[in-house]
């Protein structure tokens, strides 16, 4: 079980590498990608009209508690250290994170690729989306969950993950490399992080469920 004290070093670790990788570009000149121009403005239109983004607001807060309870949670970042296709991943001391580093596309796949497979017993309770993410969550009777999380690359992204006490192997998904996170405690969350073909997109399944399951569910997203 993730405590206090896990979330708040572990927060206080990715403030560090996050101020460290701006104050390393401090000082060169940044062009705004025309998507980031367009996010700002959306942004700037809700400030405007609260009233009509109440039931989105609430998702953003819901998707936030989720992904802290599944091990995973989104934030900004804006400097690649390893390449892992457009993504690299880095691990720090209590996290590890997979940051979009590649220029984005101006053009957005508006298909939103879900599990067609979950296992019997487990039915799905929530769904946020934005633009370029998505988070599904599906229960089942005992209480389990399995979260389910992609990102098409987008500027300055970042998916983190915070193992209690995983060790990472390296499975296959569709024939394509995967990192699986194996929790000691059977009732913990694995996780199971893959990349699309294009290796633009990046796909996350936690659940305390062994790694050829998550691996099913993976397998019947449509790529």
């Amino acid at each position: 079980m993730l405590t206090d004290e896990m979330l708040c070093t572990a927060a206080a670790e990715a403030d560090s590498a996050l101020c460290n990788s701006l104050l390393a570009t401090m000082g060169q000149e940044h062009v705004f990608s025309a998507r980031f121009e367009r996010r700002m403005n959306r942004l700037l239109h809700r400030a405007r009209h609260p009233v009509l983004y109440p039931l989105l607001q609430r998702a953003a807060c819901f998707l936030l508690l989720v992904i802290l309870a599944g091990t995973t949670w989104l934030t900004v970042d804006v400097q690649a250290r390893a390449a892992f296709f457009a993504w690299v991943r880095q691990q720090y001391e209590s996290f590890t994170e997979y940051r979009f580093v590649a220029s984005a596309p101006d053009s957005l796949d508006l298909s939103i690729p879900e599990p067609a497979w979950v296992p019997e017993g487990f039915e799905k309770q929530k769904q946020t989306i934005t633009d370029t993410t998505s988070m599904m969550v599906y229960t089942d009777s005992d209480g389990r969950m399995i979260s389910f999380i992609y990102s098409r690359g987008a500027d300055a992204t970042s998916l983190f993950l915070l193992p209690q006490d995983a060790v990472m192997q390296t499975v296959s998904v569709n024939g394509q490399d995967a990192d699986f996170y194996l929790e000691s405690d059977p009732e913990s969350a694995n996780a199971l992080v893959w990349l699309s073909a294009s290796g633009d997109t990046i796909y996350c399944l936690t659940a305390p469920l062994p790694a050829s399951t998550l691996i099913q569910i993976a397998e019947s997203i449509p790529a």
